[in-house]
């Protein structure tokens, strides 16, 4: 009686067993699942500006526009933005930002912002979706593109040339005897990103830093690769960065920090009184530099130079006739 009792205990034990294991797999799976990262788990395809964005471009693709859509806050008081409109607003790093911006919060905001003199960065003012400061709009990065046409749109761009030697001399430079911020974050992120060189930091300044020449090389292999969409903003080329979604034929105004014209445009995209007409020949409201541009006087080698061609020709190919335009304004009223 004792071995049937003990025989029967033993099937029923393995019956459990055999029930409880499949259990386990499968929790084990899911665990195994959610603990992956974001970029080995299958996703499903979403529309992304009109354009179906699947798993394999993820990466790219997802990574959030750096122009801005911005719309009057909600909770405005009256009279105060009665005349303020939904816009696209967009520049690329090292082409004036912080100028523009300081610019955006005059017409916005209705006051200088050098009159917030107890109000000190970050977040700086470029930071538009900083309500403690950006108090009479409501901004966000722009990811949906569907309604681009229904809105008013300005770009700031920049000579590309003149804007990675600009980010070089900013924030990567071995010029001067003084460590610059960003130093220690930028040189490195280069670096990992052009991969195995003989280009390495100097440091004997007490900084990673790099020189004039090395800096180019080292774009120059992260451009070789492919890799050029992965750059940081400040080296991002502008193709890839405000015109990676539309091209500059679909935006209202595409412009420079130096065209005389600059302000009155940049009015005319957020507010609904300002006339479009006026930012030719009845407006000459250009918008005021933070920083001098003028830094750009270098002895470039022949290496130098056909890297800078290299890099940046897409840019030019795309830009080229707004620069152009732009210089020959520009120079056409030095004539005055």
């Amino acid at each position: 009686m004792l071995r049937v009792n003990l025989h029967n205990y033993q099937v029923a034990t393995l019956f459990v067993v055999l029930l409880t294991v499949p259990l386990l797999l499968h929790r084990m799976t899911m665990t195994t699942l959610d603990s992956e990262s974001e970029d080995e788990r299958p996703k499903p395809k979403r529309q992304e500006g009109g354009k179906a964005v699947t798993a394999n471009n993820k990466k790219t693709a997802e990574e959030p526009a750096i122009a801005w859509e911005v719309v009057p806050a909600v909770d405005y008081v009256e009279g105060t933005l009665a005349e303020l409109k939904p816009a696209t607003l967009c520049a690329c790093a090292k082409c004036g930002t912080t100028s523009l911006y300081q610019e955006l919060f005059l017409i916005v905001q209705g006051k200088s912002f050098k009159s917030m003199k107890n109000y000190s960065g970050p977040p700086w003012v470029q930071d538009l979706w900083y309500k403690e400061l950006w108090t009479n709009i409501h901004a966000k990065r722009k990811t949906d593109w569907s309604n681009f046409k229904n809105q008013d749109s300005f770009a700031l761009i920049r000579d590309p040339k003149e804007r990675i030697v600009s980010a070089w001399k900013s924030k990567v430079t071995c010029d001067g005897n003084k460590e610059i911020t960003g130093h220690k974050m930028f040189v490195p992120q280069l670096l990992e990103l052009a991969g195995p060189s003989n280009i390495t930091a100097r440091t004997d300044k007490g900084w990673p830093c790099l020189d004039l020449s090395d800096y180019l090389a080292v774009l120059s292999q992260i451009h070789a690769q492919g890799k050029e969409g992965s750059l940081n903003r400040h080296f991002l080329p502008q193709h890839l960065g405000c015109f990676k979604n539309a091209p500059p034929s679909m935006w209202t105004v595409v412009t420079t920090i130096s065209d005389p014209t600059a302000l009155c445009s940049l009015d005319f995209v957020v507010s609904r009184s300002a006339n479009m007409s006026n930012t030719h020949d009845d407006c000459q409201r250009g918008i005021t530099k933070t920083h001098s541009t003028s830094e750009l006087t270098y002895n470039f080698t022949r290496a130098d130079e056909d890297i800078l061609d290299r890099i940046t020709s897409k840019e030019y190919e795309m830009l080229g006739p707004y620069l152009a335009a732009k210089k020959t304004e520009s120079d056409s009223d030095s004539l005055h």
